[in-house]
C-alpha cells in the first residue's frame, strides 16, 4: 500500500483570488454580511399580470409618463397621487 502525498501546488491567480476575496469580505460594512437572528423577518414582493414596478410605483416627476401609459396611469395629483 502506497501513500502518496502531494504538497499543494497554488498558481499566483488562486492566492492573488482567494486573498482579494478575502480583503473583500472583511472590509464589507457590517449590514452586507448574514443578518444576526434577532430581525427573522422575510419580505416576499410578487408582481402578477401586468403589475410590473412601474405601475406599482410610479415615476411623479415624469412628464411622459400619462403619455405612455394611457389609460392605466395613476393619478399624478391630489391627496392620494399615484396610489393605485
Amino acid at each position: 500500500m502506497s501513500l502518496l502525498c502531494e504538497t499543494p501546488n497554488p498558481s499566483r491567480r488562486a492566492v492573488l483570488t482567494t486573498g482579494g476575496a478575502l480583503f473583500a469580505w472583511a472590509c464589507l460594512p457590517r449590514f452586507a454580511r448574514a443578518a444576526d437572528h434577532r430581525d427573522p423577518r422575510l419580505i416576499v414582493i410578487i408582481l402578477r399580470g401586468a403589475l410590473d414596478g412601474l405601475s406599482t410605483i410610479g415615476p411623479l416627476g415624469d412628464p411622459d409618463y400619462a403619455g405612455l401609459h394611457g389609460d392605466i396611469a395613476l393619478s399624478l395629483s391630489g391627496a392620494n397621487a399615484a396610489l393605485p
